[in-house]
């Protein structure tokens, strides 16, 4: 079970005098389970490779399988399985269009054609993974609630449709860090609970540290790191060359290696961080 890509390449506008190639050869593997980061500057690329993924884009060269699907053929195979791969835009809040909470979460459930009661179990099971109380909100307009209510709402349509691979395309940009910490609580929660794979697009260093277990980082359309946290982090020059800064404990124990301390450079996050320079401090005495 798994996301196959395999060597494509993307050119928009292609064959016209505004063409540009936005992906290079791109292969890829991600299997059901899996916590993956994609990171990259602005035009890296990353946000094109997702959107290959449940095939909103197809490729120039190359194909995508899920389940060893090519799910950019017209075939009920193709179909089923575009279905098993949920896709969470930028500012989710955009996604919505129906009248209502409940109507908006069960679009995507009602074109699958489950029955009434599937349709309202899955859209149960949808708000209370959002920390959206189905009696209070089923019945209100999306368009009435806060931003980050709305944002919910979008992500509980997502989630209704059971996607055994869910991409995020920065899903927290605009939230509050309260906002953002709590839906990533959300996020690992369901990660571990339904085994599904988790993409997270994010520009943010501390959050995909923290959080995934695969970083790849892309540049100008290509995979140039695609290993596990640490060993990504420690290629400080790829990193900097795709414009991006390792996490801040990263950072910090670099500094103070360089000002002498024989620090461990590898560890991501405040705790194992603080950990690695008191053994420092102890070995010194």
């Amino acid at each position: 079970m798994s996301i196959e890509v395999k060597n494509i390449t993307y050119t928009y506008m292609a064959k016209t005098p505004f063409e540009r190639v936005a992906l290079k050869n791109i292969d890829l593997t991600i299997e059901q389970g899996e916590f993956v980061a994609i990171i990259g500057h602005t035009g890296s690329g990353k946000s094109t490779l997702v959107q290959h993924l449940n095939a909103l884009l197809t490729p120039t060269i190359g194909s995508v399988l899920v389940d060893g699907n090519d799910i950019n053929t017209k075939n009920e195979a193709a179909k089923t399985a575009r279905r098993k791969v949920g896709m969470v835009f930028q500012y989710p809040e955009h996604q919505l269009f129906e009248e209502t909470v409940y109507e908006d979460i069960a679009f995507g459930p009602h074109n699958m054609g489950l029955s009434e009661e599937l349709v309202e179990n899955h859209v149960k099971k949808a708000m209370e993974f959002v920390n959206l109380d189905f009696a209070e909100y089923k019945d209100r307009s999306p368009f009435q609630l806060s931003g980050g209510q709305m944002r919910r709402v979008a992500i509980a349509g997502v989630i209704a449709l059971n996607p055994q691979y869910l991409i995020l395309d920065e899903p927290t940009a605009g939230l509050d860090p309260v906002g953002r910490k709590d839906l990533f609580k959300k996020i690992q929660q369901i990660h571990k609970k339904e085994k599904i794979a988790i993409v997270l697009v994010s520009h943010n260093m501390d959050d995909v540290a923290a959080l995934a277990d695969r970083i790849i980082v892309m540049n100008h359309g290509e995979i140039t790191i695609d290993a596990k946290p640490k060993q990504a982090f420690s290629q400080i020059e790829k990193i900097t060359e795709a414009g991006l800064a390792v996490p801040h404990m990263t950072a910090l124990l670099e500094q103070l290696k360089q000002k002498g301390l024989a620090v461990d450079t590898t560890p991501l996050t405040l705790s194992a961080g603080v950990d690695s320079i008191l053994a420092a401090i102890r070995r010194r005495k």
